[in-house]
């Protein structure tokens, strides 16, 4: 066995990994796996690299900017003028990254991978088949999972087809709204597609309704004053403690951006927005974000109604919990994926739950009981920020683990370090984590890969050396060219001009994060429970966390569960 857990191929010959999936997250991990000189093959089922991103609805539009969706070796768009990418745009990024880092040759694509298993001699055989073709296996030293989340749709227990005379579809059915014309819609769940759909329900539907059980997440324009709202998600905003964020003196701070929102946004939109977050007492660290306001442009423009949860299925139509009823031809369930992994399920049914979990994985990625023989990148929805640049920074840290690099830590402290996230991620996101198993704080993981890789900013040097840069990795957003400034796999030239050139939140609002920063610091509250030292590493849990509530303490058994039961 090497030093990263991993069977050592034979003398003088490439170490063999096979990738599964083109999407943002397998190109980024085939990239750094090469720059190593791996020998990597990749499996992808459709024609062409993109992911779910080659198939959706047509308007689909990013909900984080081109600055914080780009990858830190690729920062791609006007970095001065960032936008929010459509889905062709964001398609053409990716092939351009493809094409400048030489990475579509190492692809088998209309190649759908049957399963995957152990071999006797060490390493994996990955049996796989191409369109119209007979299956085939190959042999790999690794295997590194990167299809995402987003397999098999999921449906409201109530929302049976049998008992509805209309149709029930998924959201990820949903094309261009052609199919609500002159009919009546009910679109339930309002995650980001559920934001987009209703205002694509609203526009073309007869009449429309939504419904929510726990309300949106914390609900945030994708625009402010011209430019992407998530410019805001800097490390001085989300270096506060996270005891704080709900407080008023905190909240003041939306308040004031509310003030300078004067550029001709649509104001009865932003109003109901803040209503909804208010009313609900939610903030972006506490919920996942919402980052798109067109359900409430459905409501105050088109007439769509708000309600609560579906309580019952009839033949022409829903109850909901408050006992109103709304008759209905056709239900939208955007009510999210559930990972699915087939290809495991036949041979490695204990990695299969691993894959189903992923809070369970070591740094969301490795399964403590096989190291780094296998690998999930880019099951990690950040709150705020966007998955591809978390994805980044596992792959660079997996390329790192097998070149004997860095190390895995020994199993133990593997587990405490899973506890811990865990714990801080129940705690935090209490209303979302226990549904959402991928849900985790988009600072904290980029910040803890950033030490495992040995590439987090170094404030203290850079406000000597370049104080410029050192404002911008404060202030700016926390975009992944940072984590190219320095360590390994570092582009310092690179980063420095991207930060640079990237845009800032208007100066009151940076001159506030800052005043309530420093008073935290002043004040000893600036401890950061998930960086390991002192009490919390011996002890291995989140230091001074409360109880965890009951739904978050079910997760934390659930995920106890997988790992006492992965040698199953």
């Amino acid at each position: 066995m090497s030093a990263a857990g991993t069977q050592a191929p034979a003398a003088g010959r490439r170490r063999r990994i096979a990738v599964i999936g083109a999407g943002p997250v397998g190109l980024v991990a085939v990239k750094e796996l090469k720059e190593k000189g791996y020998d990597v093959t990749g499996f992808e089922k459709r024609p062409a690299a993109g992911g779910v991103f080659t198939d959706t609805y047509s308007n689909l539009q990013l909900t984080s900017s081109s600055l914080l969706t780009s990858y830190g070796s690729f920062m791609g768009g006007e970095v001065e003028r960032p936008v929010l990418w459509r889905c062709g745009e964001y398609l053409s990024y990716l092939a351009e990254y493809a094409e400048r880092f030489d990475l579509l040759r190492h692809y088998r694509f209309g190649t759908s991978v049957r399963s995957v298993r152990r071999a006797p001699e060490g390493g994996w055989r990955v049996r796989a088949q191409a369109d119209g073709a007979a299956e085939d296996e190959a042999a790999f030293d690794n295997v590194v999972i990167c299809c995402g989340s987003n397999m098999r749709p999921r449906f409201p227990a109530w929302a049976d087809p049998r008992g509805f005379d209309g149709a029930i579809i998924h959201s990820g059915t949903v094309r261009d709204g052609a199919e609500f014309a002159g009919k009546r819609v009910l679109v339930v769940g309002v995650g980001e597609s559920g934001s987009d759909i209703a205002l694509m329900a609203a526009r073309a539907a007869e009449e429309s309704a939504i419904s929510t059980r726990n309300g949106p997440g914390y609900v945030i324009p994708r625009y402010y004053r011209g430019m992407p709202s998530d410019l805001d998600t800097n490390r001085c905003y989300h270096s506060l403690p996270r005891s704080v964020v709900g407080k008023p003196f905190v909240r003041f701070k939306v308040r004031i951006e509310d003030a300078l929102q004067n550029d001709g946004a649509d104001q009865a939109v932003l109003r109901k927005a803040a209503e909804i977050n208010r009313a609900r007492g939610v903030s972006p660290f506490h919920r996942f974000g919402t980052k798109s306001t067109a359900f409430i442009e459905a409501m105050v423009y088109h007439g769509a109604s708000y309600r609560p949860e579906v309580t019952e299925l009839r033949r022409d139509g829903v109850v909901f919990a408050d006992g109103t009823e709304f008759r209905c031809d056709v239900i939208v369930c955007c009510t999210g994926f559930a990972p699915e992994f087939a290809f495991l399920e036949e041979h490695e049914p204990s990695l299969a739950r691993y894959a189903a979990n992923a809070r369970a994985l070591y740094k969301r990625m490795l399964a403590p009981e096989a190291g780094t023989d296998i690998a999930w990148i880019g099951y990690v929805r950040p709150g705020v920020g966007s998955v591809p640049p978390c994805a980044e920074m596992q792959a660079r840290h997996l390329a790192q683990l097998l070149s004997g690099e860095r190390s895995l830590p020994p199993r133990d402290e593997m587990l405490r370090d899973i506890q811990m996230q865990a714990e801080l991620d129940l705690k935090q996101f209490a209303g979302d984590a226990e549904r959402v198993a991928t849900l985790t704080d988009y600072f904290r993981f980029m910040e803890t890969m950033g030490e495992a890789i040995g590439c987090r900013p170094s404030l203290p040097r850079l406000m000597v050396r370049e104080p410029r840069v050192a404002l911008k990795v404060l202030l700016g957003p926390l975009c992944a060219a940072q984590y190219r400034l320095q360590g390994p796999g570092a582009d310092p030239e690179g980063a420095r001009a991207a930060l640079l050139r990237a845009p800032m939140m208007p100066w009151p609002v940076l001159a506030y994060e800052m005043m309530l920063l420093f008073t935290c610091w002043a004040a000893g509250l600036n401890r950061e429970p998930w960086r390991p030292r002192g009490r919390l590493a011996r002890q291995g849990g989140a230091e001074g966390a409360r109880p965890l509530r009951n739904s978050a303490a079910r997760v934390w058994l659930r995920i106890r569960s997988t790992l006492s039961g992965a040698g199953g």
